[in-house]
């Protein structure tokens, strides 16, 4: 249950940054968008825990973000901009552009944002959320035997008399 709550305020944070992002660039937003920032900042979430745990890089990383996120604007533009006649965005005036529903700038835009919100859920991660980092680090467990074994040796020690202890 915890889990649900953390993903929860996870897409509760894209849905209002996904938001805030369209409405700094166009000047409006559509409750759509906020839908499909939510699902996004998701799968950044998911991205970022493998990238931290080291079975994902960062670039390859905000690649498969910015590839979700396009395709989402692509299947929320073709069923609400196309299919709906709802005319929540047209790309039609965009050089790369397909079928007016994402074109390469936003892509690329999406690409640096996705950098953004990695940083973001690693901001959720250590003060929101309260996680532990958990770096990958081959040498953890010798690493933790040797703090053990300092922290015993010192632990152990005989205390030193005073001086001026008589007997």
């Amino acid at each position: 249950m915890i889990r649900f709550w953390k993903l929860f305020a996870v897409a509760a944070f894209g849905a209002l940054a996904y938001g805030a992002v369209e409405v700094v660039e166009r000047g409006y937003s559509h409750i759509s968008m906020g839908l499909l920032g939510a699902a996004a900042m998701v799968v950044i979430h998911e991205l970022n825990g493998e990238r931290r745990a080291g079975r994902l890089g960062l670039i390859s990383s905000a690649v498969i973000s910015m590839f979700f996120i396009t395709s989402g604007e692509l299947l929320a533009g073709e069923i609400l901009n196309r299919h709906l006649g709802m005319k929540i965005w047209n790309y039609h005036s965009m050089p790369f552009n397909f079928d007016g529903q994402i074109c390469l700038r936003y892509s690329l835009a999406w690409l640096v944002l996705s950098f953004l919100g990695m940083a973001a859920d690693g901001f959720l991660r250590r003060f929101i959320l309260c996680e532990v980092s958990k770096r990958a680090d081959p040498h953890r467990s010798a690493r933790k035997y040797i703090r053990f074994r300092k922290v015993q040796k010192i632990s152990f020690s005989v205390p030193h008399r005073n001086k001026h202890h008589t007997r």
